[in-house]
């Protein structure tokens, strides 16, 4: 009996209990999702004609499984929780207005306009459908008051739970949570280590550093390479496609203007690839004539 009340007097944490509401909506959005792909190759519209009816069967389903059966949402389920009513199971009402406050109330707001378009045609309800909006922008406002009390006092973190006098305990005594500090450090050394790299790669000039390495490594007889003029005219000499906006260096090679210009801008001593000749800053754009040739 002692192990009982203090496993009902443990508290829960403020995160956990964003968390399990985080985790619920997420589910509900899962099944949406799962139940878009099953009617995808129906009829366009037939979905949308039917969500609010769909989407209250999946709310329903949801509720039926968890709250009515185990005392505890989905996500408290899979967080340890469960919900308590002054150190006991829910009751019957409970369960029942927290599941017509769950389900019956967002079903009846996406049905709002048409409920609206047929009680109009019998009654005049603009009076009511007026205090109904004054109603809800009201309970915007408790709601975030609510939630500012949650913060502080780390209880009943909406306001249907602290109408129902319900509140989020833990299902089974949580154990001393351990903390690994050598995985703490070995993240924090990654993540220092990462941040070096991203403000270090900037400040490397990549082309230059390519083209240094090219020629340090590169054999003579390749570099002495004498220019092809099949090669030249049909594919760039960096990229080895197509050349786009073509222009023609000093060594007499085409290259596209992109690749040509980066380079050279990056590296004002960039040798041409095919002849290792110097290409020079003084590109010109190949005459038409020379490209039909070269088709």
């Amino acid at each position: 009996m002692a192990d009982k009340t203090e496993q009902t007097e443990q508290r829960v944490l403020r995160v956990n209990q964003l968390d399990a509401a985080q985790l619920d909506e997420e589910i509900i959005h899962l099944l949406r999702t799962q139940l878009n792909k099953a009617f995808q190759y129906f009829e366009v519209g037939v979905l949308s004609k039917y969500e609010a009816e769909l989407n209250g069967i999946l709310r329903f389903l949801v509720w039926r499984f968890s709250v009515y059966s185990c005392d505890a949402t989905v996500g408290q389920h899979m967080l340890n929780m469960k919900y308590s009513s002054t150190g006991s199971s829910l009751h019957l009402l409970q369960k029942l207005l927290f599941g017509f406050c769950a389900v019956g109330i967002p079903y009846i707001k996406e049905r709002s306009i048409e409920i609206r378009r047929i009680t109009d045609k019998i009654f005049d309800f603009n009076f009511v459908w007026r205090c109904i909006t004054v109603g809800e922008k009201l309970l915007q406002l408790v709601s975030v008051i609510n939630f500012l009390v949650f913060l502080q006092k780390g209880k009943y973190p909406s306001v249907l739970e602290r109408v129902l006098g319900i509140h989020p305990v833990f299902a089974q005594r949580q154990s001393i949570r351990q903390v690994s500090f050598e995985f703490m450090t070995r993240e924090l050394l990654w993540h220092g280590f990462a941040e070096f790299v991203f403000f270090l790669l900037p400040l490397i000039n990549i082309h230059k550093l390519k083209n240094l390495i090219i020629r340090r490594f590169s054999s003579p007889a390749s570099l002495d390479k004498q220019p092809s003029i099949k090669v030249a005219c049909h594919e760039c000499g960096i990229c080895n496609e197509p050349p786009t906006a073509p222009h023609q260096g000093q060594c007499g090679h085409v290259f596209c203007y992109y690749c040509i210009k980066a380079n050279s801008l990056a590296d004002p001593s960039f040798p041409c690839p095919l002849c290792g000749a110097a290409v020079g800053d003084d590109v010109t754009p190949v005459e038409c004539t020379v490209a039909l040739e070269v088709t």
